[in-house]
C-alpha cells in the first residue's frame, strides 16, 4: 500500500509534469494576464513534450533503462539533451520577447542542469526533488501566504523517492539542496534585474 502510494506520488510530481505549471505562475505574477500566462504555459509544454518523447524513445531503444533514467551512467546523455533543449527554449524566449522573468528562470534552469550534471559525477542527486523544491520555493516566495503549503510536497516527494528505492536519503536531500539554492539564486537575480529596471 505504501509502496503504491509512493509510486503515485513519484509519478504525479515528475519534473516534466510539475514544471508545466511554472510559466503560468511566473507570467501571471508579473503581468496579471491569465491569457498571456496560459499562452506561455502552452508554448513551454511543447518543449517538455518533446523531451518526454525523446526519453520515451530512448527507453524503447534500450538507451535508457526507464523514464526516470535511474542509472547514473546514463544521465550525462539526459543532461546534454536537456541542456540543448533549454538553450533552444531560452533562445526562442529572447527572440519572441517573452516576459523577462521567464528568461531569468530559464537561465537558472541551465545553471541547475549544469550543477546536477557535475554532482552526478559523485552522487545521483534526485532530479525529482530538485525540481519540486525549486518550483515550490519559487511559487511560495513569489505568491506568499497559503502558497507556502507547497513546501510540504518536498518531504513527501523525498519519502516517495526513497520508498521506491529510486534514491537514497542522501541523494534525495542533495536534490532538495540543489533545488533550494537554484530557486534562491534565481529570485536574487530577478530582484537585481527588477531594481535595475526601475
Amino acid at each position: 500500500m505504501r509502496l503504491s502510494l509512493a509510486k503515485i506520488i513519484s509519478f504525479v510530481l515528475n519534473p516534466l509534469i510539475v514544471i508545466v505549471f511554472l510559466p503560468f505562475f511566473l507570467v501571471y505574477k508579473t503581468t496579471h494576464d491569465a491569457g498571456g500566462a496560459m499562452h506561455w504555459t502552452m508554448y513551454t509544454m511543447f518543449f517538455l513534450l518533446a523531451i518526454a518523447g525523446i526519453v520515451y524513445y530512448a527507453v524503447r531503444k534500450g538507451i535508457f533503462t526507464d523514464m526516470d533514467v535511474s542509472k547514473r551512467e546514463q544521465r550525462p546523455l539526459l543532461f546534454a539533451m536537456s541542456m540543448l533543449f533549454a538553450v533552444m527554449y531560452l533562445t526562442s524566449l529572447v527572440l519572441l520577447q517573452a516576459p523577462y522573468l521567464m528568461i531569468i528562470v530559464t537561465c537558472g534552469i541551465l545553471v541547475g542542469i549544469g550543477a546536477v550534471s557535475l554532482i552526478n559525477k559523485k552522487i545521483k542527486a534526485s532530479i525529482h526533488v530538485a525540481t519540486m523544491t525549486a518550483l515550490a520555493l519559487t511559487v511560495a516566495i513569489g505568491y506568499g501566504g497559503y502558497f507556502y503549503i507547497l513546501l510540504l510536497l518536498i518531504p513527501l516527494l523525498i519519502w516517495a523517492r526513497v520508498k521506491t528505492k529510486r534514491h537514497t536519503m542522501t541523494e534525495a536531500l542533495t536534490g532538495a539542496i540543489v533545488g533550494a539554492l537554484l530557486s534562491l539564486s534565481v529570485y536574487s537575480a530577478y530582484l537585481a534585474v527588477k531594481e535595475a529596471m526601475l
